[in-house]
């Protein structure tokens, strides 16, 4: 039986209460509801969320995560480690006024935990936030359009986006919903997680952290290989989408998505690259899949 907490944990600072309704106050200020005495302290409000979202967390990864009946009891519990500390450490937001749920939040931080199952936690210390749009998202900035040497500085609209350095990881609830029912290779928060990874030592260049040099110059003759054989033939009937010629962050994003998701083709059809993505991620899914 759970012991309740003492009140004294639970009721609001008398600071945070009058701070509260001098700001509910101002004008033009949206009023929220009067804080009274059953007001949650929001460090205790967030821990709430947090148990309310990991209770029964298993049931959604099982729904949610493609990988997870291939799992054994080992990786499913290093995944569940993975998921908890995600949920725990990292900031969750839903924007535009759209709420989280459970489902949202395990579907993500079990896709995350996937990405982490070989590799140390530390690759995802650069993701402080993970933010949860409905719909599609509006970036602004600069960028190459599909006209070689032209630019646009023009609102474009994506499924999801990786923020460098400290920045937060931005989804299309949306586009991860499409993607769990078409299971067609993409996977948008697989996605955006890799370029996280990419750009762990500030750089979105394609080539994540790796243990020593000889790996690094492997990795990076193989997928430059690669990359350059998918822009001069394009994808064909290949395992890689035509958006993985982008540019090398690209690349890799995509990759990681197919070496995932279609593990068997990546294999079959690009074995070499289909090696250095198993030595990078420390795991074999094709030999999963079919084991």
């Amino acid at each position: 039986m759970r012991r309740r907490p003492p009140p004294s944990l639970c009721a609001p600072s008398t600071l945070i209460v009058r701070a509260q309704r001098r700001l509910a106050a101002r004008p033009g200020w949206r009023r929220a509801a009067d804080p009274g005495p059953d007001t949650v302290d929001p460090v205790i409000g967030r821990r709430r969320r947090q148990r309310a979202w990991l209770d029964g967390w298993e049931a959604v990864a099982a729904e949610r995560l493609a990988q997870w009946t291939a799992l054994d009891d080992d990786e499913r519990a290093v995944v569940g480690g993975h998921v908890e500390w995600l949920v725990r450490t990292k900031h969750w937001e839903a924007a535009r006024g759209f709420e989280l749920t459970q489902e949202m939040v395990v579907t993500v931080a079990a896709h995350a935990g996937l990405l982490l199952l070989g590799l140390d936690r530390h690759a995802f210390r650069e993701v402080r936030a993970v933010v949860v749009h409905p719909r599609t998202v509006t970036r602004r900035g600069v960028w190459s359009t599909s006209i070689r040497g032209v630019v646009t500085d023009g609102p474009r609209r994506v499924l999801g986006h990786a923020v460098g350095g400290r920045g937060p990881v931005v989804l299309s609830w949306a586009a991860v919903e499409r993607d769990l029912r078409q299971r067609d290779g993409q996977n948008v928060v697989l996605h955006e997680l890799a370029h996280k990874l990419d750009a762990v030592d500030g750089l979105f260049d394609g080539t994540p952290e790796l243990d020593s040099t000889a790996e690094r110059s492997r990795w990076i003759q193989v997928c430059t290989d690669e990359y350059r054989r998918l822009r001069r033939e394009g994808p064909g009937d290949g395992p890689l989408r035509a958006y993985a010629a982008e540019s090398p962050s690209e690349f890799f994003a995509v990759a990681t998505e197919v070496f995932f998701e279609r593990p068997a083709a990546l294999r079959d059809e690009r074995p070499e690259l289909y090696d250095v993505f198993r030595h990078y991620y420390g795991q074999d899914p094709a030999a999963r899949a079919s084991g």
